[in-house]
């Protein structure tokens, strides 16, 4: 707490703030309680610096407060800490627990406009619907009208909570809906940022409702300033931004205010605000609505964190926690250079991570080719991911760890798994909308297929990443993913119930096996008093069960908690991976979207070493870190066998011996439990013809993708040249193979189809049958249930 008076008083030094506030600020219990005081009592710029001061002393509170060191303070503030020792929120948490609440409070508009035929076709007619409802006119449809009455109460609540947090958005119920603009289009259609103002000025916009922060209407030269913005934003991808954009008067630059911005254009009716969708948008109405749900809980929790200007207060606190670190250094270090010291690598580490919860990562300037390098990684994932689900099974075991570690039932955890995932198949609308009464959503009803990022970076709204969605649902993987999830989850949330009769101190006693549920608690930076304010809320019954209601939660800790507890039991990319995998680079750019294809296959491993490697070593006594990592790995290793063998099945392969080491050194390595280390050690390089463990980490669908491609057409062309011969045909069928989406429940089928064209158009393909049928026999001793190139009456035959 001393950290935290020492900048109170260095703010009020600075005449940011007066004596009578600081002291009140000093003495109360909550800090946020005087921030939403401030908010209907001072102007917004003298709000503004108080809310930075109280912003900046937390930051530093907290970051002195880690036992790490101030740089793992600072990243903990940013991210989740895996070794469970920075007790205080995250961004990338609170990101996450807002778009939660904002998203479940929009449950009949999810439900309602939620793609079909598994994610491939938009509900249209019901779109326009709600479109119309919004700009007032009267739709005889009973859930469009509600919808709509919940978006208004969904964009209100989220302005209240912004301004609640230090931000200033003016109440506007004019605001009817967010524009999501397809850059591609817009470049197109306008050449010119002339062209632009000129179509929107032709009886497109309400020109009343678009009026500068000081609430007057726009003139014409304010108004022409003010698209020209837009276009510029639009077609930059809001590097314009970047590169010290003037913004046109009356319009915040500031992320408090950014609001204003993001509310600038307002159309003249329903039609014109379809037909510029229909044209210039990117996504449906469910994924505009929920991409703007997402990015303004992200606004929320930045400035919830880092105050008004984030990436100012990152900067300084980010020059803080370098200054504290170099005078350790230079205390114990001396006359050694620092510049490719480990401080190096740590802050550069954190800048990524900054980028990743900031979103500057997802910014950029499309261009051909990073579309190009997207487009191939969705089509790799559409092809390879089919049969994920059966690496998913370990999913079982990592849910049963996390939940014996934070003090409840693993056991209850998989009977839940279970009801959760006959709920979804025989109820699933009834499921869902349980799930938003106590504050949970179903990812996929935000519109991406998110359990993709489990194993690869899956983005996009163009045909490839449909198709890698439909794969990704019509497999299995997207509803294994979220019933392990949700069940996870929604005992989590019973076993805290089940407690709201016991005190703070009670609960060291509830659980033991790694951790109690009061370590658990502190962990999460959960105090008593918020655990007090917490077991008074009214429990939600649900078929016979009770339920907390996270939406009364005030802290958000422990919405936060669960959610973060949620990606141990099912290890899923966080800020942290994607920092890594990303390298902070712009997925709008070539080198962007080229580090993303090399590490298109790490986030899941990374995720392991990250989550549970983290945490088994992170444990007090060498017994806890051996009896951690040890359940961890035998239950991975087991159900990574499990997942094997299921696997080979179902690429026609008979069952595999399991009375040898190198079953199970495969078993180990499925699992998880050795992430990419085990890749790069225990994989025998020569059996599968790799280069060695550089390849490991080097090589990815993506890229093997375009190595075919490149022998399809500049290899043959070579060929030709040298007069050698070529395989034109046979190698494009290869290819097409290659590239084939498929499901595990037919991919069988497709390989067979493939396999008698390829022998059709190369009489070289049954000798590599051949081969490969007595490399199996040779190397592993198994036979096939449905040989290659059999086709389905001949293996009914043999049956």
């Amino acid at each position: 707490m001393a950290s935290f008076n020492y900048c109170i008083d260095q703010a009020l030094k600075g005449k940011k703030i007066n004596k009578k506030l600081a002291e009140q600020i000093k003495q109360a219990q909550d800090p946020e309680a005087v921030i939403k005081d401030l908010v209907t009592r001072l102007s917004i710029s003298k709000r503004e610096k108080i809310v930075d001061a109280i912003r900046t002393a937390k930051a530093i509170e907290n970051i002195n407060s880690h036992p790490d060191g101030a740089i793992k303070g600072l990243q903990a503030l940013l991210g989740k800490d895996n070794a469970g020792k920075a007790h205080y929120s995250n961004i990338d948490m609170l990101q996450r627990v807002y778009t939660e609440q904002f998203a479940s409070q929009w449950a009949t508009g999810l439900q309602l406009f939620k793609t079909k035929a598994l994610g491939v076709i938009n509900n249209n007619a019901k779109e326009n619907a709600f479109v119309r409802a919004r700009y007032g006119n009267k739709v005889d449809d009973a859930d469009v009208m509600k919808a709509n009455e919940e978006y208004t109460n969904v964009l209100e609540n989220m302005r209240v909570k912004f301004n609640e947090v230090g931000g200033y958005i003016p109440k506007n119920e004019k605001f009817l809906l967010p524009q999501n603009h397809d850059m591609k289009a817009v470049s197109k259609f306008f050449k010119t940022e002339d062209e632009y103002v000129t179509y929107m000025m032709d009886g497109k916009l309400d020109r009343s409702q678009m009026v500068d922060d000081a609430g007057n209407i726009l003139n014409n030269e304010q108004l022409i300033e003010g698209l020209k913005s837009v276009y510029n934003t639009i077609v930059s991808g809001g590097m314009n931004k970047a590169k010290s954009f003037v913004t046109p008067r009356g319009l915040g630059t500031k992320l408090s205010r950014r609001g204003s911005e993001r509310r600038f254009i307002y159309f003249k009716n329903a039609e014109t605000y379809i037909d510029y969708q229909n044209k210039f948008g990117k996504g449906n109405i469910l994924t505009t609505i929920t991409d703007h749900i997402q990015s303004k809980a992200n606004d929320i929790a930045l400035v919830e964190v880092l105050g008004t200007n984030p990436k100012n207060m990152y900067a300084g606190l980010r020059n803080y926690a370098e200054a504290i670190e170099r005078d350790k250094l230079q205390k114990t270090i001396k006359k050694k250079p620092l510049s490719k010291s480990k401080l190096e690598v740590s802050l550069n580490m954190t800048d990524s991570l900054y980028k990743t919860v900031s979103g500057e990562i997802n910014a950029g300037e499309f261009t051909s080719l990073a579309d190009g390098i997207q487009a191939v990684k969705s089509i790799t994932i559409a092809a390879d991911l089919g049969g994920a689900l059966f690496s998913s099974v370990t999913d079982l075991p990592t849910a049963a760890l996390t939940a014996y570690y934070n003090g409840f039932s693993g056991t209850k955890v998989l009977k839940r798994v279970i009801s959760n995932l006959k709920e979804q198949a025989v109820n699933g609308k009834e499921y869902r909308e349980n799930l938003s009464r106590i504050g949970f959503i179903v990812d996929t009803a935000m519109g991406r297929a998110h359990a993709g990022n489990r194993f690869a970076d899956s983005y996009g709204t163009g045909w490839a990443a449909k198709t890698a969605e439909f794969v990704l649902r019509a497999s299995g993987l997207e509803a294994w993913t979220q019933g392990i999830k949700k069940a996870f989850s929604m005992e989590f949330n019973a076993a805290l119930v089940s407690n709201f009769n016991k005190s703070f101190d009670e609960l060291s006693s509830v659980g033991g096996l790694y951790n109690s549920l009061q370590d658990s608690l502190i962990n999460a930076g959960i105090t008593r008093q918020d655990w007090d304010v917490f077991r008074k809320t009214k429990p939600i019954l649900i078929k016979g069960h009770k339920f907390a209601d996270l939406r009364k939660d005030p802290s958000n800790k422990f919405h936060a908690m669960i959610v973060q507890e949620g990606e141990f039991a099912t290890p899923t990319i966080d800020s942290r991976v994607q920092s890594i995998t990303t390298a902070g680079t712009q997925r709008g750019t070539v080198i962007g979207q080229t580090v993303r294809a090399v590490t298109q296959i790490t986030s899941y491993p990374i995720s392991v070493m990250m989550q549970h490697w983290v945490r088994g070593m992170s444990q007090a006594t060498l017994g806890g870190k051996v009896a951690y990592l040890g359940s961890f790995a035998a239950g991975s290793t087991v159900f990574g066998a499990a997942g094997y063998q299921l696997s080979e099945l179902s690429k026609g392969r008979e069952p595999l011996e399991m009375d040898n080491q190198q079953f199970w050194e495969d078993a180990f390595i499925r699992g998880g439990a050795g992430a990419l280390l085990a890749d790069a050690l225990l994989v025998d390089h020569s059996r599968y013809g790799s280069g060695g463990p550089i390849s490991t980490f080097l090589s990815s669908p993506s890229i093997d993708l375009a190595e075919d491609i490149s022998d399809l057409t500049f290899g043959n062309v070579y060929e030709a040249v040298k007069g050698e011969e070529t395989n034109v045909l046979g190698e494009g069928v290869k290819l097409l193979d290659r590239a084939m989406p498929g499901i595990w429940q037919t991919q069988l089928f497709i390989d067979s189809m493939f396999d008698q064209w390829r022998l059709a158009v190369d009489p070289n393909y049954q000798n590599t049958l051949n081969r490969m049928s007595t490399n199996r026999m040779r190397e592993y001793n198994q036979d096939y249930w449905w040989a290659p190139a059999e086709t389905p009456m001949e293996v009914l035959e043999d049956l």
